[in-house]
C-alpha cells in the first residue's frame, strides 16, 4: 500500500459521500472535492487503472470499465473517467469459493483440466 497510500480511503469517502457503490468517476473530480495536487492526481489515476485488473488490498472498490472521451482540442491531454464499483467483500475462510471475473477468465483460458 505504500504506492498509494491515502488513495483508497478517499476513493471510499467520496464514494460514500456520492451514497452509490457503482458511478463514473474523474480523477479531476477527486481533485476538486480534496484540494489534491497534480502530482497526487497522476497518483490516483494510477491507482484507478490498477484497481481495473483487480482489488487491490481491502479496497473494497474495483474499476469495471474505463473510457477515454474524445477531446474537442488536440493539445488537451486525455482526461478519462473510470466506472468505479463496490466489490464483493468476501471473508477469507470462503476466498477460495468465489472468483473475481478476471480470475474466471484466466481460469477459463488456462489449459488445465479439473
Amino acid at each position: 500500500m505504500r504506492k498509494y497510500p491515502g488513495i483508497p480511503e478517499l476513493l471510499e469517502m467520496y464514494m460514500q459521500e456520492q451514497g452509490t457503490d457503482e458511478r463514473w468517476v474523474t480523477v479531476q473530480e477527486l481533485r476538486d472535492r480534496f484540494g489534491l495536487t497534480r502530482y497526487q492526481c497522476n497518483t490516483v489515476s494510477g491507482f484507478l487503472r490498477r484497481l481495473e485488473y483487480g482489488p487491490f488490498g481491502q479496497c473494497p472498490y474495483i474499476v469495471v470499465r474505463i473510457e477515454t472521451p474524445r477531446n474537442t482540442c488536440l493539445s488537451d491531454p486525455p482526461k478519462c473517467r473510470y466506472l468505479v464499483k463496490r466489490r464483493n467483500m468476501i471473508p477469507a475462510g470462503l476466498a477460495g469459493i468465489h472468483h473475481s471475473g478476471v480470475q474466471a477468465r484466466r481460469k477459463a483460458g488456462s489449459s488445465e483440466s479439473g
